[in-house]
């Protein structure tokens, strides 16, 4: 790899105009391909133009320093990626790619052993890539003739590896502002979805005021609720929420809710209806995901409710003499075990009791000193707020959740059935 001759009087201007192009090459390599083979091939490149070598080797770490992620070897046979053993080595401690990238300073040395694979050589060169805030790989060289680079050599290498350096940064923001873009556009889709999951309208039911509200937090959640009609008068209600964030538990929702809509319109009973739907979720969706879920179907002219809750924030039933019940009976969450049991439960409202239905949302929201908002709190500000509509009602709970709450850590949805 031997460089064009020149005459003395031309030498030292031509060296250092191809310095300078090597290092504008370098500078460039980002923008003409973000690709991880052409910037490690591009390195190689630059440095042949600068020194000779018989092989080479270049190294770049991941982001937590301690592997390497990409390598890329070259002798006079060509390119090609490294092998993984290759990778395991070189970081030992003692071994020369180790010591400069421990310290950030070059490893000149004769060597007795072999290149990255295993050809003899008598002199090695590791030269780090420092970055702004850490040593991001090296460039390792070998050559068979002893004492092969001169200080100057190793100074033209230092700096085309810092401008190499930067390189690989651009390449990791640019790959950064990639990633973040295609999160925000799965998070579009994932709040579009959910948008069109959440009612808009509430149904108006003889002898009920009904409210709901849903508010996402900065990222987008699993709460769902939906008032599914039934014969004779009768309404079905849910309320979920699905462990997890982002497109998938949205696609989740959306799965759980197709499958209640199914079942319920084929009048199932309501245990009936929870097993279908947990062995529906069990087998669709990956080993560790459920989805918490409460389910009832309201007798509207008898205000007679039937429920299962399968392991849900427990809806509370606050009496018009401010007496508190709450609504634990059911069983395990969703497609948690394969076939669980679950046990119905039942409640019968009267005149003056409000219900209020909600995700973890709203009563595990903290404050600054680690304290959770609390069904307590939610069963005051209710009680409180019992003269008022159920939206007045809702506003006032979400509105008290906001003032105790230090940010939003979690999505809320809250649904009060008051009775009239």
């Amino acid at each position: 790899m031997a460089h064009p001759q020149t005459t003395p009087d031309t030498a030292p201007a031509d060296e250092a105009l191809r310095s300078v192009r090597v290092l504008a090459d370098a500078h460039r390599l980002t923008a003409a391909s973000g690709e991880v083979d052409h910037i490690l091939n591009g390195i190689l490149d630059c440095v042949a133009r600068l020194v000779d070598y018989d092989s080479a080797a270049v190294y770049v770490l991941g982001s937590s320093g301690r592997h390497v992620r990409h390598y890329w070897w070259r002798d006079e046979s060509g390119a090609v990626p490294g092998r993984d053993g290759a990778l395991d080595r070189v970081l030992e401690a003692g071994r020369p790619v180790a010591r400069a990238i421990d310290t950030g300073e070059p490893v000149l040395q004769d060597e007795s052993g072999g290149s990255p694979e295993g050809a003899p050589c008598r002199t090695g060169l590791v030269v780090p890539l420092v970055g702004l805030h850490a040593v991001l790989g090296a460039v390792h060289l070998h050559s068979r003739r002893p004492g092969a680079w001169d200080a100057r050599a190793v100074e033209m290498l230092q700096l085309l590896c810092a401008v190499v350096a930067g390189t690989i940064e651009r390449s990791r923001m640019q790959e950064e502002v990639r990633v973040k873009r295609r999160i925000d556009a799965e998070m579009l889709v994932a709040r579009d979805v959910m948008q069109d999951l959440i009612p808009r309208d509430v149904p108006d039911l003889e002898g009920f005021d009904v409210a709901g509200v849903n508010e996402a937090s900065f990222e987008v959640g699993g709460d769902y609720y939906e008032f599914i009609p039934l014969p004779d008068d009768r309404w079905g209600v849910v309320v979920a929420d699905v462990a997890g964030k982002g497109i998938a538990a949205a696609l989740q929702v959306s799965a759980i809710r197709a499958s209640m809509y199914a079942l319920v319109g084929r009048e199932l009973a309501i245990r009936a209806v929870m097993r279908h739907a947990n062995r529906f979720f069990y087998d669709s969706v990956d080993a560790g995901r459920y989805v918490t879920l409460f389910y009832a179907v309201l007798d509207v002219p008898t205000r007679q409710m039937i429920y299962v809750n399968a392991g849900h924030q427990p809806p509370l039933l606050v009496r018009a003499d401010g007496a508190v019940e709450k609504l634990w009976s059911g069983g395990v969450p969703i497609g948690m075990f394969e076939s669980p049991q679950y046990f119905e439960g039942g409640a019968r409202l009267r005149r003056g009791d409000l219900l209020a239905l909600y995700t973890d949302g709203i009563v595990e929201s903290s404050n600054a000193h680690d304290e959770e908002f609390g069904d307590e709190r939610l069963a005051q500000t209710m009680h409180a707020a019992r003269a008022e509509s159920a939206q007045v009602i809702c506003q006032r709970v979400m509105e008290a959740v906001r003032r105790f709450s230090f940010g939003t850590e979690d999505d809320r949805t809250l649904l009060v059935l008051k009775a009239t």
